[in-house]
């Protein structure tokens, strides 16, 4: 009879300790997913300053800049005509609203791309289209390889995925001097994926991360990609062009607001 009792107490125990330990790691589970839902919620939170401080800065650059300058080549305009046909002060009075010219172009450039307005008016397929035709030069050739329509998405992720868009293409430009670049876009049932090809020296992936100025736009593009249950795959190397590759899953069970 104490045998029994003493096994029954023993197998209590070892229940007991089986569902204390059970419990706990449900506790940690569910304390980590906290975290980290807590985590996306702050970067999320941290891109929506972004995007409004970008509203804020294209709103000034247009409205105040942009009309001084406007008015600046009217009042140029007036006082090349009260001065009369002078052909040295005709030239300066040129030179200079070339330079005018130049300046509020590069306004209204500076402005679309921190608030690309034809993203909001025309849609996602058209605002990269837009932006493979504005690389476009003598020097460089970008194709879009995308279907005539994509399924419906919301706006926020919309915008997410242009700005990783111009992140890959600039830097294509800029660093990998490339002369061919290929934005390929796919849509499926469950999930969309955003690829960046080019034929240019490409790059030593480790040796960017580790630097902390020449990697925060590929560490910017993970961080906003976390948000939404993302990643990227980088398929690069010094002396030959790069691939990166985005994906973002459509049926995220735990959404987070990008946008307020």
């Amino acid at each position: 009879m104490g045998t029994a009792v003493l096994l029954m107490m023993v197998l209590f125990i070892i229940i007991f300790v089986a569902y204390y330990q059970q419990k706990q790691v449900k506790q940690q589970l569910a304390f980590k997913e906290l975290q980290e839902q807590h985590r996306r919620e702050l970067m999320a939170a941290t891109f929506r300053g972004q995007e409004e401080e970008r509203r804020r800065l294209a709103a000034e650059l247009h409205d105040g800049i942009g009309t001084m300058l406007s008015v600046t080549k009217m009042s140029l305009n007036q006082v090349e005509r009260q001065l009369g046909g002078e052909v040295r002060v005709g030239l300066q009075f040129q030179k200079t609203r070339f330079m005018l010219d130049e300046t509020m172009t590069n306004v209204r450039r500076i402005s679309r791309d921190l608030v690309p307005t034809t993203l909001e008016r025309f849609g996602f397929l058209a605002a990269l289209e837009e932006l493979a035709e504005r690389a476009t030069d003598s020097d460089l050739q970008v194709h879009l390889d995308c279907p005539e329509s994509v399924a419906q998405l919301t706006a926020p992720l919309e915008l997410m995925l242009y700005r990783i868009a111009q992140e890959l293409l600039n830097n294509a430009i800029r660093h990998a001097r490339a002369h061919h670049i290929t934005i390929q876009l796919y849509c499926q049932a469950d999930e969309i994926r955003l690829s960046v090809l080019d034929d240019g020296v490409g790059f030593d992936f480790d040796a960017i991360m580790e630097d902390k100025q020449r990697g925060l736009g590929l560490r910017n593009i993970e961080s906003r990609l976390s948000v939404v249950n993302g990643h990227v795959t980088f398929d690069v190397a010094p002396g030959r062009g790069s691939q990166i590759h985005v994906q973002i899953p459509l049926s995220d069970p735990k959404p987070v607001a990008l946008m307020s």
